[in-house]
Parts: C-alpha cells; sequence; structure tokens
C-alpha cells in the first residue's frame, strides 16, 4: 500500500467531473423538437397544396390522364 496523502485524493476534481456543455444547458432534446417542427411544416404544405390541387379539379384531371394512358397501353 501506498502511504501518500496525495494517492489517496479523489479522482475526480470538480473540473473534470463536469458535465458536457449540452448536458448543462438542457438542450438534449433539440434536435428531435427541431426534426418535429421541419415534420409539422412540410404536412402543412402537402395538406395545401392537396387541397387546392383538389379544389381545382387537378387531382381527378390527373388520375383521368394516368388511368385512360394505362388503359390504352393495356387494350
Amino acid at each position: 500500500m501506498n502511504n501518500n496523502p496525495e494517492s489517496s485524493a479523489p479522482l475526480l476534481t470538480p473540473q473534470t467531473a463536469a458535465t458536457k456543455p449540452s448536458e448543462s444547458r438542457g438542450d438534449e432534446g433539440q434536435a428531435t423538437a427541431e426534426y418535429a417542427l421541419l415534420t409539422g411544416a412540410i404536412a402543412l404544405v402537402i395538406t395545401a397544396v392537396t387541397a387546392w390541387a383538389a379544389s381545382t379539379g387537378k387531382i381527378a384531371r390527373l388520375l383521368d390522364l394516368v388511368f385512360d394512358h394505362l388503359a390504352r397501353g393495356i387494350g
């Protein structure tokens, strides 16, 4: 055994035991929140475009063109 008083000092000092800066600020969920906001914004844009296209009848015309083209190719 080593009887040196310095060798029995704690291994972690306040400086080395400090947490990471991101953990001390409490921003662990920031990336999740950003993804949720981005996903919500994309969903809003898709909803708006779909509502506009449905109100103008463009989706029905597009589907008619696609199905007509497929029907001509099969028959």
